[in-house]
């Protein structure tokens, strides 16, 4: 029964980016700021109805998407040994979603620091994935899906292991370039969560020998 419950609480939420836009539709301008630069400063703008219902559709694809991929994993058993990080899979684009639309229909608050709160609240995601990481066990739908990771169980485990260090670390200069934007520290961010682990998946995959 809770099982159920949380299923139903999930999907629910899913589409809740939609009645958030559907109550503040009216209030909002007909072009709806809807992306900012690592200073905080906007850069990108949509048409109302593709701000209101056009990002949240396609938010949805990619929940639905995530959670097919996720049934249909050959490595699926190794998922469900990763609780969190599975929970965290399923739920990280829903809660960005519902995050995000929330902040895209109230922009017509100017006094509303909107990219602050969208830094700190992907900073904290990757503080928490960051913590989980070196326990995510092989698979191809959860965690870095690398050509190299992929080749072999132990690049897997030594590359997850990294990147859970330096996932938190990125996650807590995401946080700090809510306060003190930056574009460098944007950069260092993004070499953290990105270029650390992959190189170093590529050295470990360039040692070891060939498997026949």
């Amino acid at each position: 029964m809770k099982n159920k419950l949380i299923k139903v609480l999930y999907w629910l939420l899913a589409v809740f980016p939609f009645v958030i836009s559907a109550i503040f539709y009216n209030n909002m301008p007909d072009q709806v700021p809807v992306h900012w630069n690592a200073a905080g400063q906007i850069n990108g703008y949509a048409s109302r109805p593709v701000a209101a219902f056009g990002v949240p559709a396609l938010l949805l694809v990619c929940t639905i998407f995530v959670n097919f991929r996720m049934y249909a994993d050959p490595q699926k058993q190794n998922i469900n040994r990763s609780p969190q990080l599975r929970f965290l899979g399923r739920w990280i684009i829903v809660i960005l979603a519902n995050v995000l639309q929330f902040l895209t229909v109230t922009n017509a608050y100017q006094s509303f620091n909107h990219a602050k709160l969208i830094f700190i609240v992907i900073g904290i995601l990757f503080i928490v994935m960051g913590n989980y990481l070196p326990k995510c066990k092989y698979n191809y739908t959860v965690g870095i899906k690398l050509p190299w990771t992929l080749a072999s169980e132990e690049n897997w485990q030594k590359t997850h292991r990294i990147a859970g260090f330096t996932w938190v670390l990125g996650g807590i200069l995401m946080v700090g370039n809510a306060f003190f934007p930056s574009q460098w520290l944007f950069f260092a961010v993004m070499v953290l969560l990105v270029g650390v682990p992959g190189v170093y998946s590529y050295c470990i995959f360039r040692k070891e020998k060939p498997k026949v």
